[in-house]
């Protein structure tokens, strides 16, 4: 067991981190999880987790912690409900700081958790492959992209991968439960009057991806897409989550002017912080959230297990065991 080979997970305590945690531990490696000091560890109460509350911009705390890891997936950041300030602090300095701080410790191999909004939109309903060009839409995807460029610039220093996600649910995961406590109503809206279209995956195969990343043999400065490989419109997503609540509620369309409208008032005049944001709006006017997991499947050894009957389902008895739902 000494010889296990040991993974630190930043941002564990979190939805995607903690499955990581787990998924590293199924795969053999010892695990070490960074999380903030007010982090809550209900995720993490297992007895194989090192956990470990070092902060991102504490260099030499972080030079003794990575001595001897032989892998950094960097999952901790800022999400699309957060400021600009943010964003440059969390996503693009402190990513930066980690993966200086992981070449000085000689750390081998550092996976970098990214997002489809780096990469921006699809053009039309046709999934964005890596050679296609980048055009985030949002500061959040700026910020993803920008975090990318960094670490490219540093892979002849340290073999570094990117993964891009679009949406992610499972159990543990809140940010897709309005949704389903939406669909769980009489009242289903459908945003704007055009059909919109999004790339999703379960977070069971989003985090064994990112283990499978360690240990692929690529070039250092790879991106991947990493989907389910199922091109998603707003009424098939509403119609498999119907499928696991067994129920299908009133749809109707929102003008995207509206959603515009409520998105101000939430932000701007009632000062509520939340998901549901300006920039999440004008994400939904680009229309086309599709990628391709075709080149993460031939170069991982890596393929999505979780179609979506299955993992909507799960994640319906999830919410409800908890009484999310």
């Amino acid at each position: 067991m000494a010889n296990r080979k040991k993974a630190l997970v930043t941002g564990a305590s979190g939805f995607l981190g903690s499955h990581i945690c787990e998924a590293a531990h199924e795969a053999g490696y010892e695990v070490h999880a960074l999380i903030r000091e007010t982090s809550s560890r209900q995720w993490l109460q297992k007895d194989w987790i090192n956990i470990h509350t070092v902060g991102l911009n504490k260099g030499p705390e972080l030079s003794r912690l990575l001595k001897n890891m032989d892998a950094v997936i960097h999952n901790a950041g800022a999400t699309s409900a957060c400021s600009r300030e943010d964003f440059i602090k969390v996503n693009i300095e402190s990513t930066q700081m980690l993966a200086r701080e992981a070449i000085k410790a000689d750390v081998p191999r550092f996976i970098y958790i990214s997002s489809l909004a780096a990469g921006g939109p699809s053009e039309g309903p046709f999934p964005k492959t890596e050679e296609d060009p980048d055009c985030p839409v949002s500061p959040y995807g700026e910020s993803k992209k920008k975090a990318e460029e960094i670490l490219y610039s540093l892979r002849e220093k340290i073999h570094v991968i990117s993964l891009r996600y679009p949406a992610i649910y499972g159990p543990r995961g809140k940010e897709m439960l309005s949704v389903f406590k939406m669909l769980s109503g009489p009242f289903q809206p459908l945003i704007g009057l055009k059909t919109l279209y999004s790339s999703f995956i379960y977070v069971q195969d989003a985090a064994s991806a990112a283990v499978a990343a360690i240990e692929a043999d690529v070039p250092s400065g790879s991106v991947y897409y990493v989907t389910d490989g199922i091109d998603y419109t707003t009424e098939y997503l509403y119609d498999r989550i119907g499928e696991a609540l067994e129920h299908r509620g009133r749809r109707f369309h929102v003008p995207l002017w509206l959603v515009h409208v409520a998105a101000w008032w939430q932000s701007d005049v009632l000062k509520k912080r939340s998901a549901f944001t300006r920039d999440k709006v004008r994400e939904f006017a680009a229309r086309f959230w599709l990628a391709s997991s075709q080149k993460a499947i031939c170069e991982l050894d890596w393929k999505p297990k979780v179609l979506p009957k299955q993992g909507f389902a799960k994640t319906v008895r999830w919410y409800r065991y908890k009484r999310w739902l």
